[in-house]
């Protein structure tokens, strides 16, 4: 099957090229399989497309120092990334992988691309060391990512850059929710050890899997006894200070994951949770019936109060706004190729937006909790400092939490990039 793998996730990669969300692509190709495929295989789909996506830079300047005149059209590029990462930087046989990529080319660019994809492979496994090294000479090879981000990390971060970007370029952690609704966490990480999975602790209701697992093989997954969230997801609750009978909202909540999280803390919460994406409302719902909580969930702009509100004020509002991701590139490795420069401050302009429309639907003595998963200051620091010079009725709450550093989380073996601030209505 190594030959459909290729083949998908050249189509995939196909889709991104033009403009595509990977995720989606992924999930687009897969149904041409017509569910033929096993775990193993989806994975590898999944693992080629994602590869190429965090080696962009690397596998481009390979290829480009092995193409004699041009490079080749579309499919036939996207094959020799996927085929070439595979050689980088997998354990894959590279006579299977050269094989197969020649195999796969003759369907998707005819027998004539079959000797050009045999040549350039070839060249790549001969000629392996040299071709890294040069593609490490310039600073977008070397840390695989757009000169504009590599420029953005390296002011904003002058004592860090260099480790964040590395650190955008590793396999995520799979970082478990414990439900304390049905069980304990040392209780729920017993019954792991049980099934042969380790865990450690993180944060007060997380754990970290050693090696990450199929959702399936997880101990009462199904029944809502746990579920998949970063342990910086997981302080947004915290900072809501939760009681008893309080109103909430959820201001862009899908898929639902610290929606969960609320209602699994609190007793006798009134939870309006809001998103724009119907089908994502509908996956929203979908994990919150799993975890056997509820909360009425509507399609709508949160920005537009006026198209939704009741008139009667929150308690809390968790506002987990729009933003560039950057915190999360290692789990989207897409992202760092599908946002452009400009995009930053069209992202903060709509997140001030936000802010100025919901801070109305807040009680007196009520929070707002900003979060974002990016860290660019245009996004964080710099949105929360213009929110309180615009709202003289706003106390900044300063974010008591010892991975935060004035309410930025950097990402880590452990933890995602996230900002948070607090501002409570006086």
């Amino acid at each position: 099957m190594m030959q459909e793998i290729q083949r998908l996730a050249t189509l995939a990669l196909a889709q991104v090229q033009n403009g595509k969300n990977l995720d989606h692509a992924l999930t687009d190709v897969r149904r041409l399989a017509k569910g033929k495929l096993t775990d193993h295989q989806r994975a590898s789909i999944q693992d080629a497309g994602y590869g190429v996506m965090r080696f962009r830079c690397e596998i481009e300047s390979v290829l480009e120092q092995l193409f004699a005149k041009r490079r080749p059209t579309p499919p036939l590029d996207a094959l020799l990334m996927v085929a070439t990462y595979q050689l980088l930087h997998t354990r894959h046989a590279p006579h299977a992988v050269v094989r197969y990529a020649v195999e796969t080319a003759s369907v998707l660019g005819g027998v004539a691309s079959k000797g050009f994809v045999n040549g350039v492979l070839r060249n790549v496994l001969r000629q392996k060391e040299t071709l890294l090294q040069q593609a490490g000479v310039t600073e977008e090879g070397r840390f695989n990512h757009p000169v504009w981000w590599i420029e953005k990390v390296r002011a904003q971060y002058p004592l860090q850059w260099e480790a964040l970007l590395q650190q955008a370029q590793q396999h995520p952690p799979m970082t478990l929710r414990v439900n304390r609704r049905h069980n304990h966490r040392e209780q729920y990480q017993l019954r792991l050890k049980q099934v042969g999975i380790e865990a450690v602790p993180v944060g007060n209701d997380g754990l970290v899997l050693t090696h990450p697992v199929p959702v399936g093989q997880l101990p009462g997954f199904d029944q809502g006894d746990v579920s998949v969230q970063d342990a910086s997801a997981q302080v947004a609750v915290e900072l809501l200070a939760l009681h008893s009978g309080q109103r909430i909202l959820d201001a862009c909540a899908a898929p639902g994951g610290k929606t969960g999280h609320i209602l699994e803390r609190g007793n006798g919460l009134e939870l309006l949770a809001l998103d724009q994406d119907p089908g994502r409302v509908k996956k929203m719902e979908a994990n919150l019936h799993r975890l056997k909580v509820a909360a009425q969930c509507l399609v709508a702009d949160a920005s537009r109060p006026d198209t939704w509100w009741d008139g009667k004020v929150f308690d809390r509002v968790l506002l987990d706004a729009p933003c560039s991701a950057s915190g999360i590139v290692r789990r989207h490795p897409d992202i760092k190729w599908l946002r452009r420069a400009e995009d930053i401050p069209a992202l903060a302009t709509a997140q001030e937006r936000f802010l100025h429309a919901l801070w109305p639907l807040v009680r007196r003595g009520g929070r707002l909790v900003y979060a974002t998963c990016s860290i660019f200051r245009e996004e964080n620091q710099s949105q929360a400092e213009m929110f309180m010079r615009q709202h003289p009725d706003a106390k900044e709450i300063p974010v008591q939490d010892p991975l935060c550093e004035q309410g930025q989380i950097l990402p880590d073996p452990v933890h995602d990039g996230f900002f948070y601030a607090v501002f409570q209505k006086i």
